[in-house]
């Protein structure tokens, strides 16, 4: 197969940053990862380049991707294009006044998500928080409120694993979930921040058109160094019916929440129209070995959500701060 052959120019400055297992060797600053840490045990390059309109040999193309075996080309209009191939290559070829923030987002998003796919990783549309060497993540669609029960639970205690992406490896020679630390900040819409007490600030923002920032968290980063810890519950957001309802956990039989979880795989179109939809499900389904899946239906409103955090902790967690097995 013929790859897509984008040119490399010699970059003016160098840039190195560390996420999780990628070590990221950029022609571009990426202001978010300044502050951040990894194994760096995976190595990506990033180049900015002459990105072309289109790959060679396409299995699948949508209006604003296409899709090969080994590369994947992004196409935001008024952004950039990416393309991301072989696990360890980034090209991007930057709009016109684009907004560096709009930049950073898409290749911390779907472009991270991609390069976690080539790797063979599993990355969930999910925060996460760690207890004690447990892990629970909270998966749902975006303004599900993963980010804003996430900031709460640090409040109380516990540790931010990531936000928005978390990263399980599945194939690190242990038959349980492993989660992959990638956080420093969490994503917040303004109504969240106010909630919690902070403030905005511009040059947070995480998209030049959302009222939606980055709130960096405090103190060492999570993701320092090679850590992996255990994945202990996987809890799936759902709204309540009623918007007066208690907040209430159920458990949530094994093929149901297998469909959930690869239905809440962050780019999780990649492998599904890739061909490798079955390495998808295995993945999906061997989380559950020693992973427990629950449902959390959530009253409406951020004024209810002191109800659900003493839920979690009465019925996840014990009075001692312990988590139940």
């Amino acid at each position: 197969m013929t790859l897509s052959d984008p040119t490399t120019p010699t970059p003016a400055h160098s840039y190195v940053f560390y996420l999780g297992p990628f070590r990221f060797d950029s022609e571009i600053d990426i202001p978010e990862l300044r502050a951040s840490a990894g194994s760096g045990e995976r190595e990506v390059t990033i180049r900015l380049g002459g990105v072309p309109a289109a790959v060679h040999e396409a299995v699948v193309e949508g209006k604003w991707f296409q899709l090969a075996s080994r590369e994947f080309l992004l196409k935001i209009p008024g952004t950039a294009r990416y393309l991301v191939r072989n696990g360890n290559e980034v090209h991007i070829e930057i709009a016109p006044d684009a907004p560096i923030a709009n930049i950073s987002t898409y290749l911390l998003g779907s472009v991270f998500g991609v390069l976690c796919h080539q790797n063979g990783l599993l990355p969930l549309h999910a925060s996460a928080v760690e207890f004690d060497g447990a892990v629970t993540a909270f998966l749902g669609d975006s303004g599900a409120g993963k980010s804003t029960m996430a900031a709460c639970l640090l409040r109380r205690g516990h540790r931010i694993v990531s936000d928005d992406i978390c990263l399980l490896d599945t194939a690190a020679g242990s038959e349980v979930p492993l989660v992959v630390p990638v956080a420093g900040w969490l994503k917040l819409w303004n109504e969240s921040l106010q909630f919690l007490g902070e403030t905005p600030i511009e040059q947070n923002r995480v998209f030049s058109t959302d009222d939606k920032f980055r709130l960096f968290l405090a103190g060492p980063p999570a993701n320092t160094g090679p850590e992996q810890l255990r994945l202990a519950r996987v809890v799936f957001l759902a709204k309540a019916a009623d918007s007066q309802a208690h907040p209430a956990l159920r458990p949530v039989p094994l093929l149901e929440a297998i469909a959930g979880l690869m239905e809440m795989t962050y780019a999780g179109y990649v492998p599904t129209l890739g061909g490798q939809k079955s390495r998808l499900f295995q993945q999906c389904a061997g989380v559950f070995r020693h992973t427990q899946a629950l449902r959390l239906e959530l009253p409406w409103g951020l004024d209810r959500l002191e109800s659900v955090l003493d839920l979690l902790e009465s019925d996840i967690f014990n009075p001692a701060g312990k988590p139940r097995p």
